[in-house]
């Protein structure tokens, strides 16, 4: 949906901004409606769903760094150098976008870098898989974990952290099937062309959507389990649990799911640890300012660079996938035809997001897969259909045997007859005036 002036101009919440702007100059309201106009077409939404989802993620108390308009600011931050606006040009609509939300007192909002240079840093020190690889090398087992996924999936730290065992189990299970997690680790470490679905539409985040997961993230996945306690195995139990030291003293028995949970926060803290403390990587200067060169955002941007313009996906299919871009586009994707599409395109993006294992993958397995079930559902139907010709066999014995020999009339075998004729495929034969046994005989003889 491509947004126009008139619709900004009719959206109910921008007319409670202007509202709440009372006094505001047209040239000023001309101003705010071509930066919420472009903005909304980025994005895809309309100005009171990005109300909403800044209010979502203020609620749920999401992480600055982690926030849906972090990553829709920066988005447009970048389509404007793209489109060769000036610094000050940027600055203003970004400031507008801004003060539309803080008009609904929605803060914080993020600080976004518009820097003269912002293009030429970004190349400089855009993440390279060697130093993915260099930070699972020298990290604990449950962020190697968190990296990779990240890193294959695109999915925000906070996303990540969201993901719960019966997530994993449900994505490595086929169709109708009920692993146990002991069968779901063991098919994830031992199938090396599984691609799972992490279904993010049922959990708390501000965008509704699905990614896919390769063998890798599901093997380091499976590993990382499989190492864990079966006390905190609980399928409503989070994958990625806090450091043992960091638990909570008196858990219990049956501690809450939450109290297990990872939070973003000290997933960025332990990524600040290993610039300060552990100096594996480094630290870099950005207009005057320190920052971290390692941080799990830049995974995301990895993650979309690569589908992007290494395995050609859309900027649409990629935002999908990403979680950040949904809302009318949502109906489509959800398209048994076009997750089916969506699959078979990640699979051969693959090799492209392999991190230390060398991916291959087979090809047409998506169509394989649907032959699988397609034959499957046949097989179902033949049982439901053998059944019920036993069924109807043993009904037919049984007014067989009811039925006394001397008393054994014209109408007795007639009402026997279409049992017969069903399974003989007689159907169309006519005894309705047959009055005798030996008329009755003759008839068959003669179909016969």
């Amino acid at each position: 949906m491509e947004y126009t002036i008139e619709q900004i101009k009719e959206d109910l919440r921008f007319k409670k901004f202007l509202k709440k702007k009372i006094g505001i100059k047209p040239a000023t309201i001309t101003n705010y409606l071509y930066a919420l106009k472009d903005f909304c077409n980025l994005t895809g939404k309309s100005p009171t769903e990005i109300h909403d989802m800044h209010k979502a993620d203020l609620r749920n108390h999401v992480a600055e760094f982690d926030m849906w308009i972090t990553d829709a600011l920066d988005d447009y931050v970048h389509y404007m150098i793209e489109n060769e606006f000036s610094y000050d040009g940027i600055r203003g609509r970004v400031g507008r976008i801004k003060s539309f939300l803080h008009a609904f007192r929605l803060r914080p909002t993020p600080e976004i870098d518009i820097s003269k240079k912002r293009i030429v840093e970004d190349v400089k020190f855009a993440l390279k898989v060697e130093d993915i690889r260099k930070a699972i090398k020298y990290s604990l087992p449950v962020y190697q974990s968190i990296f990779i996924t990240q890193a294959q999936t695109g999915l925000s730290i906070s996303d990540v952290l969201l993901l719960d065992i019966e997530d994993f189990i449900s994505a490595v299970s086929k169709k109708d099937e009920e692993l146990t997690i002991k069968e779901a680790i063991y098919r994830a470490k031992k199938e090396d062309n599984l691609i799972g679905c992490f279904d993010l539409r049922r959990k708390k985040t501000t965008a509704e959507f699905y990614t896919f997961a390769g063998p890798e993230v599901l093997r380091n996945m499976a590993e990382l389990l499989d190492s864990r306690d079966e006390k905190y195995l609980k399928p409503d139990y989070p994958i990625f649990v806090k450091e043992t030291s960091h638990l909570p003293v008196k858990l219990g028995e049956n501690p809450l799911p939450e109290d297990l949970r990872l939070s973003p926060e000290a997933a960025k803290n332990y990524v600040h640890r290993m610039h300060k403390k552990k100096n594996i990587f480094p630290q870099i200067d950005v207009d005057g300012q320190k920052k971290n060169y390692f941080r799990t955002h830049k995974l995301r941007k990895w993650f979309s660079n690569q589908v992007r313009f290494k395995a050609g996906f859309s900027a649409e299919d990629t935002k999908y996938l990403m979680g950040q871009k949904t809302g009318d586009v949502l109906e489509r994707y959800i398209n048994p035809n076009s997750y089916n599409t969506l699959k078979a395109s990640y699979r051969k993006a693959l090799p492209f997001l392999a991190i230390n294992d060398e991916i291959v993958m087979e090809e047409n397995q998506e169509a394989i897969e649907k032959l699988e079930m397609d034959n499957k559902h046949l097989q179902e139907q033949m049982q439901k259909r053998e059944e019920q010709h036993r069924i109807e066999m043993e009904e037919m014995k049984a007014r067989v045997d009811n039925v006394e020999t001397d008393s054994i009339s014209v109408e007795d075998i007639k009402n026997l007859l279409p049992y017969i004729f069903k399974i003989n495929g007689t159907e169309d034969l006519d005894l309705s005036a047959t009055k005798s046994l030996e008329e009755l005989m003759k008839n068959l003889k003669s179909k016969n």
